[in-house]
C-alpha cells in the first residue's frame, strides 16, 4: 500500500499525491543539494508507486545546487512539472532546472493555472 504523505530531504520537502497529482512542497528558504534532490526522487517513487504522475512541486524561495537541478532533470518517475514560485528568483531557478529535463516543464505564480496545465499536459500524452 502507498503511504497518503512522504517528507524527505530531512524535512524540507513534504509530498502527497492528491486527485493523481503528487503536491510537493519545498520549505520557504531551504537550500537543496544533490542528496537532497536524490531522496526527494525516492520519495516520489514510494508515494507514486513507481508509476509516473504529474507532479505540482512548489519551490519559492528555494535554492538548488546545479546538481540537484541536474538529478531532477534526470527522474523518470513523473510524466509533467509545474513549478509553483512566486518571484523573479524562482522563475530562473525554474529555467535552469528545465534545462534537460525529457518531461514537459513550466513555470507558474498560480496554483489554479499550474493544476490546469498538468491536467492538459496529462491528458496530452495519454
Amino acid at each position: 500500500m502507498m503511504p497518503d504523505r512522504a517528507v524527505a530531504a530531512e524535512g524540507k520537502n513534504s509530498l502527497s499525491v492528491r486527485s493523481g497529482i503528487i503536491e510537493s512542497v519545498w520549505r520557504p528558504g531551504s537550500h537543496v543539494d544533490v542528496d537532497d534532490a536524490k531522496d526527494a526522487m525516492r520519495a516520489v517513487e514510494q508515494i507514486s508507486g513507481g508509476i509516473p504522475l504529474p507532479m505540482l512541486s512548489e519551490m519559492t524561495d528555494v535554492e538548488i545546487t546545479a546538481a540537484a537541478r541536474y538529478e531532477f532533470a534526470r527522474t523518470t518517475g513523473v510524466l509533467a512539472i509545474a513549478v509553483l514560485g512566486s518571484s523573479a528568483v524562482d522563475r530562473v531557478v525554474a529555467a535552469a532546472m528545465s534545462r534537460h529535463t525529457h518531461y514537459p516543464h513550466a513555470f507558474f505564480t498560480s496554483r489554479n493555472d499550474a493544476l490546469t496545465w498538468l491536467t492538459d499536459v496529462t491528458k496530452s500524452t495519454n
